[in-house]
């Protein structure tokens, strides 16, 4: 199982190749492109209070600034 995540902008593909070589072969880490349709990915129901919401906006607006993302699993 992966203990790191790294998130690729889908508008980032050269992003996606380089750490996909550059991580070759490390099994805990996984290199994979953002598959969500919209910001709010989808069907998710937050009220503006909501820690999951905040969470969830500062990893996309990272995504959106950066082009990638690293998620560390526990």
């Amino acid at each position: 199982m992966p203990r790191v995540i790294v998130v690729v902008a889908r508008d980032r593909t050269d992003l996606f190749e380089y750490f996909g070589s550059v991580f070759a072969g490390m099994q805990d880490i996984k290199v994979i492109l953002d598959r969500r349709l919209s910001e709010s990915g989808g069907n998710a129901q937050y009220s503006p209070g909501d820690p999951g919401r905040r969470e969830r906006l500062d990893i996309y607006d990272e995504l959106q600034d950066r082009g990638f993302v690293i998620i560390r699993l526990w």
